[in-house]
């Protein structure tokens, strides 16, 4: 399995490019972002999700947890080429990033969101997001689009 990409690593802050045919390559990249999630749930900073960023793969392809508690690996889901529908109501939020260890940042983000992407079946999928997994989805549409949070607007930060 691949190791977390972490900062200072240049590849994060690029933005990744569209999958274009969801072929075996993607596949195998999509099974091991869910493998990652399910063999790290039990870490102190277990991730709620994933993007293809942070395995060093520079392509639109997020994994998340839909119910951010549950630790069952059926509840991981795979989004390719994932687009923001809309966002409702903003407060500010406490965030840390895997990709950059023992730093928090407070932020604005969006109350409630809805997703929209492509499954590994080819067929579009959304999915609507409150509080924490708001978050989630905004935070990994930020990794694929090169932003971290030490380059968000107005962003806070707090050291450990």
């Amino acid at each position: 399995m691949r190791k977390l990409v972490q900062v200072p690593n240049k590849a994060l802050r690029k933005k990744s490019k569209p999958v274009q045919t969801i072929d075996s390559k993607i596949k195998e990249l999509a099974k091991e972002m869910v493998e990652y999630i399910h063999l790290h749930q039990a870490d102190n900073l277990g991730p709620l999700g994933l993007s293809a960023s942070q395995l060093g793969e520079l392509v639109r392809v997020i994994a998340f947890r839909c119910n951010p508690v549950s630790i069952d690996k059926d509840n991981i889901q795979v989004l390719i080429n994932p687009e923001l529908v809309y966002q409702k109501g903003f407060y500010l939020v406490t965030e840390f990033c895997l990709s950059i260890p023992g730093r928090r940042f407070k932020l604005r983000r969006a109350k409630i969101v809805k997703i929209r992407g492509l499954t590994l079946d080819n067929e579009v999928r959304s999915f609507r997001g409150r509080d924490l997994l708001a978050q989630v989805f905004q935070h990994l549409l930020n990794l694929i689009d090169g932003e971290l949070l030490d380059q968000l607007e107005k962003v806070v930060v707090e050291d450990d």
